[in-house]
């Protein structure tokens, strides 16, 4: 929790709040054990409905570190030969399965704050001989991506953590082609988030 001069809780800066997110994901990408109150892993991908071909064609290191919420594709695949912004892409999972939809004349392009993150995903693509898919380092507040040049923007638990909303789905929009889409699963409050924990960065990194 961030004090102020009068040591009254105030609500964490956007700054404070990517760094706290740098922090968490940096641990996942060492060991992804104990990080989160949900299953992760070949164990979350299977429930999450992805199907058992692709999961055993990405690297186990890549698997293990899968912490999505939810499954962007079971909204709709992308096309052979479309192009993908992953958004919060992480370990990478989400990429490689979109760089398998759209094939080698497609192209993908993975996004994440953590360098750790980003080392881990980059190895994957490697071992997979993947070369359509490009891991930039980014906020979802300020993608790395050309406006106009994507037909899918997928994104998998990460939009809750944006420290601005409204920024992340102006970017969204702009990086999106006339006519794309945007896929995402993510975790929605039914009411009111109480106060200590819009301070609380642990709870802004999970």
């Amino acid at each position: 929790m961030a004090l102020d001069d009068d040591d009254k809780p105030r609500i964490l800066s956007p700054g404070a709040i990517h760094e706290s997110v740098r922090r968490r994901y940096a641990q996942v990408a060492h060991d992804p054990r104990g990080q989160f109150p949900y299953p992760v892993g070949r164990e979350s991908a299977l429930g999450l409905g992805y199907p058992p071909g692709f999961i055993d064609r990405i690297p186990t290191f890549v698997v293990e570190r899968f912490v999505g919420v939810g499954n962007p594709f079971s909204l709709g695949p992308p096309e052979p030969g479309q192009t993908v912004v992953d958004i919060g892409a992480g370990a990478g999972f989400d990429s490689q399965v979109a760089a398998l939809m759209v094939g080698p004349d497609g192209r993908v392009r993975g996004v994440d704050l953590s360098d750790e993150m980003l080392d881990v995903a980059r190895r994957g693509r490697d071992a997979c001989g993947l070369a359509n898919i490009e891991f930039l380092s980014g906020s979802a507040e300020s993608l790395p991506v050309e406006s106009g040049w994507t037909d899918l923007v997928i994104t998998n638990g990460v939009l809750n953590l944006a420290a601005c909303k409204t920024a992340a789905f102006a970017e969204i929009a702009r990086v999106l082609r006339p006519g794309g889409w945007l896929r995402g699963v993510d975790l929605v409050l039914v009411e009111e988030l109480p106060a200590d924990l819009r301070r609380d960065e642990f709870a802004w990194s999970s």
